[in-house]
């Protein structure tokens, strides 16, 4: 299986909306359920790419970021259905209306399969910026693989899109790229980690 797309949503209407915008998409599987346990973690261990489309507001969010570690290519977006709805914005890479038009919702799929969107490629993601952060501390991939629970080559993936998405590739300038961004302190990183 290559690519993917779960649509995770209670509402059958809002499903079939999502599936209908999506549907003649090439080169995705698109997959719709009204629950999370519905998705059987098992049918995506191959998967190359993955993307989730789930309630922002969703209880299920602990789940879905353990679904998304044994993922080497991950996005999740999150649907909200009013501004003024409750979620954890840490948690999703991309949080979209509930009316958000189709062609739209389609152009930020295509975004991230093709890798051509500079909003996807320019702008790091939550967990990259986690994974920046540990490189930018000076944690080796394991190290880094033990602290996010994730595997080490998702880890070497979340390493490949960063370095991709900054056009940066040595540690000492992801470090500083980290700090100017305040991603981390200056004063966690040790002077011998720059040279």
């Amino acid at each position: 299986m290559g690519q993917t797309v779960i649509i995770i949503y209670p509402a059958e209407l809002v499903r079939r909306g999502l599936v209908s915008a999506l549907e003649d998409f090439q080169g995705a599987r698109i997959v719709s359920v009204a629950t999370f346990p519905e998705v059987r973690l098992q049918d995506y261990a191959s998967v190359a790419k993955l993307l989730l489309i789930v309630p922002a507001n969703c209880e299920c969010t602990g789940d879905l970021l353990e679904l998304r570690t044994r993922i080497g290519e991950h996005l999740l977006i999150g649907i909200v259905s009013s501004e003024n709805e409750k979620y954890n914005q840490d948690t999703f890479d991309k949080v979209l209306p509930l009316d958000t038009p189709a062609r739209q919702l389609r152009k930020a799929v295509e975004r991230f399969f093709e890798q051509e969107d500079a909003a996807l490629n320019d702008e790091l993601t939550a967990r990259e910026k986690e994974v920046l952060r540990l490189i930018a501390l000076g944690n080796t991939n394991k190290a880094i693989a033990e602290s996010l629970f994730i595997s080490t080559h998702t880890v070497i993936s979340h390493r490949k899109n960063i370095t991709e998405k900054l056009g940066i590739k040595s540690i000492p300038g992801l470090t500083v790229y980290a700090i100017i961004q305040k991603i981390v302190a200056p004063t966690d990183i040790s002077a011998d980690h720059l040279s």
